[in-house]
């Protein structure tokens, strides 16, 4: 009986593991030149429907001023903030860990956390969460949550561009 229940646990497991891998996609990699000199934004992240609707309006706010890299949130163990004024990362948290090792190794850095401007879907609408003094913009992904958790990144980077200046 005992090893039953452990053959079904492990089955259980491994269908939740697909499935959250099944609910965000790898991010294709794209770089926008602004024909201005301005500030660089770093976007990493991974993809889903709400995330890209909301990239894409980063995206289209400051494509005019700020050269813009976006990546996949893998992606970020081979960066440094050194390269970007505002670095936006898009993740997702997944069901028993708060973000993928990639990103913790990224946040672990001082330098990078101080040009960073955390945003993180989930499941549970009033989820928040902080990691070592940033505190993530949360939000369940719903389209109704779209304009607000736009508005919400906006204004951190607009803060983060706002100390780059000073």
């Amino acid at each position: 009986m005992m090893n039953m229940k452990n053959a079904l646990n492990s089955i259980c497991f491994i269908c939740m593991i697909f499935f959250l891998g099944a609910c965000s996609t790898h991010l294709k990699e794209i770089n926008i030149v602004s024909e201005k000199p301005g500030p660089t934004i770093l976007i990493a992240g991974d993809s889903s429907s709400f995330k890209d609707k909301v990239r894409e309006r980063i995206i289209e706010k400051y494509k005019p001023t700020c050269t813009i890299h976006v990546v996949n949130v893998a992606d970020l163990k081979e960066k440094t903030a050194d390269s970007y004024d505002v670095v936006l990362i898009m993740d997702t948290c997944m069901a028993w860990s708060s973000f993928n090792p990639s990103l913790k190794a990224f946040m672990d850095s001082e330098e990078n956390r101080k040009k960073t401007v955390l945003s993180m879907t989930a499941g549970d609408p009033d989820w928040t969460y902080s990691y070592k003094g940033v505190d993530a913009i949360t939000s369940a992904s719903r389209v109704a949550k779209e304009d607000d958790f736009f508005n919400r990144i906006d204004k951190d980077i607009e803060r983060v561009l706002a100390l780059a200046k000073q």
